[in-house]
């Protein structure tokens, strides 16, 4: 094809043609330039079908973890329920006419001391932050309700500060607890290889202890910071199921919008 031009260009030139040589050159680049512009248009389209292909996945990513997170946080809120439940029934033991044995009191307090903490998944996030494709996401208001997810660090905060009051009791403030009885529950996880700690009886005299300031102060803490913590679990449920009907209506409809 590029012979035939060639020769096209050289009869003219050597006819002296000039009118009509100029008009041919005029045209060849033309052809030139909307060529160029077809190869611009086609990879463009090339690079934009790879970019909305990698954010479907990155967005496919993010639904799988946003639904790791909700049933961790289904188990947050199962957890805590039962922390408030015992951290209650301490509280209101000595005016109820229910009477409970050393064994279920020291249950029902030593559950009280453990905690759990929550993160969310963030690796499918993080890859979209630092690779630039949560921008190649067209509908804006879908990122930033993908930033205001993971970017909100209440719930994280709440379950943190629950250990942290749990961390920093201070038993020496007291004679009525038995440092050993916080090992009975944790015997019971088998996760320490040749445990070889017994005792299965707790030695507190718990009907005194949770009479105690000491007792009532702890249980208090726990007990305000575990609302805090209802209040976030609720806040953020919320946020991950909207988000995650979000991005699946977007994966469907939107992507190529």
């Amino acid at each position: 094809m590029i012979n035939i031009f060639r020769k096209i260009r050289h009869n003219l030139s050597s006819e002296n043609k000039i009118g009509k040589y100029l008009l041919y050159a005029s045209g060849e680049i033309i052809l030139v330039v909307i060529g160029i512009l077809i190869a611009i248009q086609l990879n463009s389209w090339k690079t934009e079908t790879d970019e909305n292909a990698e954010v479907l996945n990155d967005l496919n990513g993010l639904y799988a973890e946003l639904n790791q997170d909700s049933e961790r946080m289904d188990t947050l809120y199962a957890f805590y329920a039962d922390k408030t439940n015992a951290i209650q029934r301490l509280l209101e033991y000595n005016d109820t006419s229910v009477q409970l044995s050393n064994h279920a009191l020291g249950e029902l307090f030593n559950s009280t001391l453990e905690y759990k903490k929550f993160s969310s998944k963030r690796s499918t996030y993080l890859s979209m932050i630092s690779g630039g494709y949560i921008n190649k996401i067209k509908d804006k208001d879908l990122i930033n309700e993908i930033i205001k997810y993971y970017e909100s660090p209440y719930l994280t905060w709440s379950t943190e500060i629950y250990g942290n009051i749990s961390e920093s009791i201070d038993y020496s403030q007291t004679e009525l607890y038995h440092s050993n009885d916080g090992l009975i529950r944790l015997k019971r996880d088998n996760s320490i290889p040749n445990w070889t700690l017994t005792n299965d009886q707790y030695k507190s005299e718990y009907a005194k202890l949770i009479q105690s300031k000491w007792a009532i102060d702890i249980l208090t803490n726990f007990l305000k910071q575990s609302n805090f913590i209802f209040s976030n679990l609720e806040m953020y449920k919320k946020l991950n199921d909207h988000l995650r009907e979000e991005i699946k209506e977007y994966t469907i409809n939107g992507i190529n919008d």
